[in-house]
């Protein structure tokens, strides 16, 4: 080999090892092809010098044919040949330490946690690992859905186990990936079996696949026993995605105890520390699992964090799962408008359609049909269809209701004086309160110098206000392009044509003048004055609308008269009472996260818009954007940013701890704070505490099936050594390859063997 490798001119000393490739050697046709075509070459060659006499000429050509054939063959397979330099080289030891939230869960007697069993038997026994290192590569993993490689002097102390779930299956496959040409001789795994892809007492087929496959031993070294495992938790509360305020709701409880013993526990659900209910659940010896169903009543709307809890007894195992936080969307079942018609008009029956046919509305209304100064020649009695209660809807009832309509209503004598300053209230604590235009409106009515008056958006001439009845359309204003009122399609060339296909309007109420922090969003020119025709205020909490005209139907009547649809007309009433009663989608400052919840680990992207009166975008606005934890009830911090050019701003967060968390933005306009809230949720899976106990099954079958160690690890007990086959392999340090056939030699050789047979044939006559 030494001549062959200084012929080619490599360094004879430089490799140690060496490998013929040859370049048609993959195709399988190649072999038999060249045995047929080298068998009839022989034939050929020998047949072809029957002429020849002499035995030793004739066996000298054919010899010298084959030969030259043999390098054409040699030539036409392309070989080369690869020279190496190898080294020794240690195999490999994997040693996997389950990382998985179940190794944070306590032992008894001692109390340590499962994964502080393992560390300790790592520093008890240094020795047997610097030994192994001497002969292997050790490699040490933390292991449970995922591999990741780790030096044992990083960890922390205490370390926190965090993996979500355990997967032996997935992870002795992963272990396998790493190692290539059979270089793994073993595996030490420091586990609590407690993979939740296995049955108890079971293996699946697809891990004993992967055991089969794993062809080195796996030594086992459970963390703990389950001894004395001691738990009483909430497993997971099952309810509806919503609730509807003021309206039971039911959640299901799933409740797991273990050498609880017997005794009567109280499972309590709160919000705030405020307790909405609570059950006593029977714990009895020998049953592990418990049902519970609570009831509550959500009592606001949103998303409404409540708290499962239950007692936490001395040396139980699990901490973490007596008490359970989760979330509730809780909307109202539907809006409840009280809508009150000073007489029957096509104005208030096409409203009342729309809010009948409304499924997110409760209607309560009532019509004035007569007045008593209406000669009908009858007796109150016998018109009555039912007293007028103004009573109980503006005392008792009062605060039940969304939104409460004035349509074309004069009050007295229905309604006592007294009630107005009710209705003020309510608006002033968050109601909503709109008058819509007619005969018996605004000063007409006698609101003239009444709480009503107050919470308008338009103050009333001291004489009665004249009705304009000539025709008018009604147009958005520029300014108020984006005001959710005007919102009749989403882009804004189609809002402007649909709002110019609507039919003209006729009767406007006169002498009405808009207040200082009102908001005209439509008017209309008559006799040299600007009349509002749609005026909005907010009072307080809550926000008030003035219509002054009575003849919005045409906007349904008329259009569906001219070919059209009363769509646009619903789409206006709808807006109108969005806005009213303060759906967030109409609110100034609008703010949401990317998510509802996030794992541990993940960036929260908080995204926020500030938006002026006009509902147009407001740039550069300072405001104060703060972050809580609703779980442990502290404020964690508090950022003064600005919006950019189009009103919107973001802001990155990452919660260090699992939980509930409100963020809050909020900014100072014109003496007035505005502000918006959003909620989000931090949560690890907890998974493997639904089936906490050690599988010391499973670790058994491991090692049994792969001709490794079980063995228990138990504070100041020895463990056995394990021990691994193949020490050291030898693995490839450099190549070279070099080729065999193209070169001078090979062409020269058979180039010479033929000459020299036909000069022989030559000398002999024979050609």
């Amino acid at each position: 080999m030494k001549l062959l490798l200084a012929a080619l001119g490599l360094p004879p000393d430089q490799f140690n090892d060496w490998e013929i490739h040859w370049a048609l050697s993959e195709a399988s046709w190649i072999l038999p092809a060249m045995g047929v075509f080298f068998l009839l070459a022989l034939w050929f060659f020998w047949t072809s010098l029957a002429r020849v006499s002499s035995r030793p000429k004739k066996g000298l050509l054919f010899g010298l044919r084959v030969l030259a054939f043999v390098f054409f063959i040699f030539v036409l397979l392309q070989p080369s040949l690869e020279v190496k330099q190898k080294s020794a080289a240690k195999n490999a030891v994997a040693v996997l330490l389950d990382d998985s939230l179940s190794m944070s869960i306590k032992t008894l007697p001692t109390g340590k946690r499962r994964f502080d069993l393992v560390r300790e038997a790592l520093d008890q026994n240094p020795e047997y690992f610097a030994r192994l290192k001497e002969n292997y590569r050790v490699d040490f993993y933390l292991a449970s859905e995922e591999l990741h490689p780790a030096r044992l002097e990083e960890l922390d102390d205490p370390f926190k186990p965090l993996g979500v779930d355990t997967d032996f299956g997935s992870m002795l496959s992963k272990i396998q990936e790493r190692y290539p040409e059979n270089s793994l001789r073993g595996a030490i795994l420091f586990s609590d079996g407690a993979d939740l892809t296995q049955l108890p007492n079971s293996l699946s087929p697809d891990l004993e696949e992967s055991i089969t496959r794993f062809k080195v031993p796996i030594h086992t070294f459970q963390s703990g026993t389950n001894e004395g495992f001691k738990d009483l938790g909430i497993e997971r509360a099952e309810l509806a995605d919503f609730g509807f305020v003021f309206q039971p709701t039911s959640v299901r409880v799933a409740l797991v105890a273990s050498s609880i013993g017997e005794k009567n526990i109280p499972l309590v659900l709160k919000e705030d520390n405020k307790i909405l209910a609570s059950k006593i659940v029977e714990i009895r010896p020998g049953q592990t699992r418990y049902q519970v169903e609570m009831t509550f009543t959500p009592e606001a709307v949103g998303k409404r964090i409540y708290k499962l809890s239950v007692p936490l007894f001395a040396g139980e195992s699990i901490e973490s799962n007596n008490a359970s936080e989760f979330q509730l969307q809780v909307v109202r079942d539907r809006l409840r408008i009280l809508h009150l018609n000073g007489r029957p008009s096509w104005d208030t029956r096409f409203l009342r359609e729309v809010l009948i046919n409304n499924p997110k509305v409760d209607l309560l209304s009532f019509f004035i049909l007569r007045t008593l100064s209406d000669d009908v020649a009858a007796t109150t009695g016998e018109l009555s269809l039912i007293p007028f209660p103004s009573n109980l809807l503006f005392t008792d009832y009062l605060y039940s209701f969304d939104l409460i309509i004035f349509h074309n209503f004069k009050y007295a004598p229905f309604i006592d004086k007294k009630y107005l300053l009710n209705i003020k209230r309510y608006v002033e604590n968050g109601g909503a309160f709109l008058m819509v235009g007619g005969d018996l409106s605004f000063q007409n009515g006698g609101y003239r110098n009444t709480p009503i008056e107050d919470i308008l958006p338009v103050r009333f001439q001291s004489t009665p206000g004249e009705i304009f009845q000539e025709s008018f359309q009604l147009l958005p204003p520029p300014r108020f392009a984006n005001h959710p009122l005007f919102r009749l399609e989403k882009d804004a060339e189609s809002n402007l044509r649909a709002w110019r296909s609507l039919p003209v309007l006729n009767g406007l109420n006169a002498g009405l003048i808009p207040k200082k922090r009102a908001q005209v969003l439509a008017a209309h020119s008559a006799s040299g004055k600007a009349l509002p025709v749609l005026a909005a205020m907010k009072s307080g909490k809550g926000r008030a609308f003035a219509v002054a005209t009575d003849s919005l139907w045409n906007w349904n009547f008329r259009s569906v008269g001219q070919g059209g649809s009363g769509r646009y007309y619903q789409k206006f009433w709808q807006n109108l009472i969005a806005w009213l009663t303060d759906d967030p989608e109409t609110r100034l400052i609008q703010i949401q996260t990317d998510k509802e919840q996030y794992s541990s680990g993940e960036k929260v992207l908080i995204q926020f818009k500030v938006l002026k009166e006009d509902y147009n975008p407001d740039p550069d606005r300072p405001v104060k954007l703060s972050l809580r934890s609703i779980s442990k009830k502290q404020d964690l911090l508090s950022e003064e940013l600005k919006t950019d050019a189009r009103g919107e701003g973001v802001f990155e967060f990452q919660p260090a701890e699992d939980g509930f968390y409100s963020v809050k933005v909020e900014t100072e306009r014109d003496e007035e704070i505005l502000s918006s809230q959003a909620e989000f949720r931090r949560f690890s899976q907890t998974l493997e505490f639904e089936r906490p106990l050690i599988n010391a099954y499973l670790l058994k079958k491991l090692a049994e099936k792969t001709g490794g160690l079980y063995q228990v690890l138990k504070t100041g007990v020895d463990w056995q050594e394990p021990t691994f086959p193949d020490r050291k392999r030898y693995a490839d340090a450099r190549s070279k390859t070099v080729s065999l056939s193209d070169n001078w030699w090979a062409y020269g050789l058979i180039v010479g063997f033929l000459f020299i047979d036909w000069w022989l044939r030559r000398r002999a006559g024979l050609s």
